[in-house]
């Protein structure tokens, strides 16, 4: 009844074009804004920081 691969067919139906082409074309785009506002550096220094904070709370 509940078969994983019927119910992964199911969803790729839903969306035109495909659910693989659609989910390229989304993180394609998400990761041209990401890029293109500058948002990558932020994260980055972002991450960075937790991980100095979180390695020196650790002691």
């Amino acid at each position: 009844m509940n078969d994983p691969l019927e119910r992964r067919q199911t969803m790729r139906d839903l969306v035109p074009g495909g659910y693989l082409f659609t989910h390229a074309v989304f993180w394609t785009v998400v990761g041209m804004v990401a890029v293109g506002t500058n948002a990558v550096a932020i994260i980055l220094s972002i991450g960075l920081g937790l991980l100095v904070v979180e390695s020196l709370t650790q002691r």
